[in-house]
C-alpha cells in the first residue's frame, strides 16, 4: 500500500503543551482532518534534517506549515526545495500548506517575502476562481472560510503557475503549479478549537501588533471546507 508522505517543516510544541496533549503535533492535525490512520502516512521531519526518500515512492506528498521563514534559506529548506522540484516534475500529487505553500513556490521559481499587508490571521473567507474542472478546488464553494496565520507570502508565483484564490491581504492564497500540484496559504487542517488554542499562546505577540486578542478570538469560526479539501487531495492521491 502506497502512503501519503508528510514533510513536517516544524513542531507546534513550543506554542502550546495543552494543544499537543489534546490534538498531537503538526502531522497529527493533518491525519485527523483528512480522516487517515497512522499506517497510511509516513512522516519525515525535514526541519530536523531527516533524509528524504526517493521521489515518486509515495501516493502523494504534503508539506506542512512551520514557524520558520522561507527567506531564512536554511540548508534543510534548500535541500527540501530541490527535492520538491523533482517531485513536481514527476507529476505526483503535491500539496503545500502555509510555509509548505511558500517553500513549493520558492522551489519552482517564485518569490517569497514578508507580506506587505502584514500579519494575516483568523478565520477568513477566500475568493476562489478555480475552474469547475479543477481536481482539487472545483467543488469548493467561493467564499469558503479557512484558518489563517502568516507573516510571509508568495509575492510572485512561479512561471506558469496559476492563482486560484485570494483574500484582501494576499493575492496568492491558492496556487496551482501543474496538473496535480497546489499550494494553499491557509491551514485546512485546523479546526476552530485548534485555532483558538494556538492563538491563546500568541496573545502578547498580537497585542504588540495592535490586534485585540479578544476580538480576534470572537471571529474564529468552523471551517468545514478545510477537511473536505484534504480528503479530496487524499482521494486524488488514491489513498
Amino acid at each position: 500500500m502506497q502512503r501519503l508522505l508528510i514533510l513536517k517543516a516544524g513542531t507546534l510544541a513550543p506554542y502550546s503543551e495543552v494543544f499537543t496533549r489534546r490534538y498531537g503535533d503538526t502531522e497529527d492535525t493533518f491525519i485527523t482532518a483528512a480522516g487517515l490512520t497512522p499506517d497510511q502516512v509516513e512522516v519525515v521531519d525535514i526541519y530536523l534534517d531527516q533524509p528524504l526518500p526517493e521521489p515518486g515512492r509515495h501516493a502523494g506528498v504534503l508539506v506542512t506549515g512551520a514557524a520558520a521563514m522561507v527567506t531564512e534559506e536554511a540548508p534543510w529548506m534548500l535541500r527540501s526545495a530541490a527535492w520538491l522540484r523533482e517531485v513536481a516534475a514527476l507529476g505526483q500529487p503535491l500539496l503545500g500548506v502555509c510555509f509548505g505553500h511558500q517553500l513549493l513556490a520558492h522551489a519552482l521559481g517564485g518569490e517569497v517575502g514578508p507580506n506587505p499587508a502584514g500579519l494575516e490571521t483568523g478565520s477568513l473567507p477566500i475568493t476562489l476562481r478555480a475552474p469547475g474542472d479543477d481536481p482539487l478546488f472545483g467543488e469548493i464553494p467561493d467564499g469558503s472560510c479557512f484558518q489563517e496565520h502568516h507573516y510571509q507570502t508568495v509575492l510572485t508565483p512561479p512561471p506558469g503557475s496559476v492563482a486560484l484564490g485570494y483574500s484582501p491581504m494576499d493575492a496568492h492564497q491558492v496556487l496551482r503549479h501543474g496538473p496535480r500540484a497546489w499550494g494553499v496559504q491557509f491551514h485546512p487542517e485546523l479546526s476552530a478549537g485548534m485555532m483558538r488554542l494556538l492563538l491563546e499562546g500568541m496573545r502578547e505577540e498580537h497585542a504588540a501588533l495592535g490586534i485585540d486578542p479578544d476580538q480576534l478570538d470572537e471571529t474564529i469560526a468552523d471551517t468545514p471546507e478545510g477537511p473536505a479539501l484534504l480528503r479530496r487531495f487524499m482521494a486524488l492521491s488514491g489513498i
